[in-house]
């Protein structure tokens, strides 16, 4: 038998869905009802190789300006970095054992790294679906965000003054338009999965966001313990 979820809320979404606004907002009415939690973005451990290879990775876009938006030499570099860089995270995240109460609400993990990979260097087999369904560890209530191109837009432009997060997020921020097409794969590598929320941020306000989120996160008793995935079941049952 597979271990138990991870006690926690696994928000995931490409730049901009909203992802942050919503990770904060359901930390903060969870931490009101009186619950310990603990926010993570990124990365599932604090490892400094884990944090150096996420860094070398997003480097890879500095100085990529001028570079269409499925540049080959540079989805390649970055998606096997970041592949190892997630495999690493995951390997040293399961010999821990959550602290005893703990809620877990990961802002972004594992997703958008495999639709990168999918969408922009299939043939390199980064992250395959055997890894996906034994190796991740499967939060109790897992969300994708998604919105249009033009709530992008906007809160991209909001943001302009606070300038880019890191070389990726300038990269797709250029290429917004283009975004629009992986996020609707993504979409639909989740959409018809028991095992995922999907939430368009565009037509639900953040409260009804998180609104949303808790209402998975009290329906899926998170303490019970996961299920043997049985032959031929969802591909993404444990992811």
């Amino acid at each position: 038998m597979d271990r138990p979820p991870v006690p926690g809320i696994l928000i995931e979404g490409h730049e901009y869905s909203g992802k942050t606004t919503l990770a904060r907002g359901v930390a903060d009415a969870l931490r009101h009802r009186g619950l310990t939690v603990r926010a993570a973005h990124g990365t599932l451990t604090r490892d400094p190789f884990v944090r150096s290879l996420l860094d070398e990775a997003l480097a890879v876009f500095a100085g990529a300006e001028h570079h269409g938006f499925r540049h080959p030499a540079t989805w390649r570099r970055f998606n096997s970095l970041r592949s190892a860089q997630l495999m690493l995270d995951t390997e040293l995240f399961r010999q821990r054992e959550p602290a005893p109460g703990e809620i877990l609400v990961q802002d972004r993990y594992w997703l958008p790294q495999y639709a990168f990979n999918q969408y922009f260097t299939p043939a390199e087999g980064y992250l395959g679906e055997t890894w996906i369904a034994s190796r991740v560890p499967r939060f109790a209530v897992q969300v994708h965000l998604t919105c249009d191109t033009a709530t992008r837009r906007r809160r991209a432009a909001a943001r302009d003054g606070d300038g880019a997060k890191h070389p990726l997020n300038a990269f797709l921020r250029r290429h917004l338009d283009e975004l629009a097409g992986l996020d609707r794969f993504t979409t639909g590598l989740v959409q018809d999965s028991p095992h995922w929320l999907v939430l368009r941020s565009d037509r639900l306000s953040p409260e009804e966001l998180v609104d949303a989120v808790l209402r998975r996160f009290d329906a899926h008793a998170i303490l019970c313990p996961a299920q043997p995935v049985a032959a031929g079941a969802d591909r993404w049952s444990t992811g």
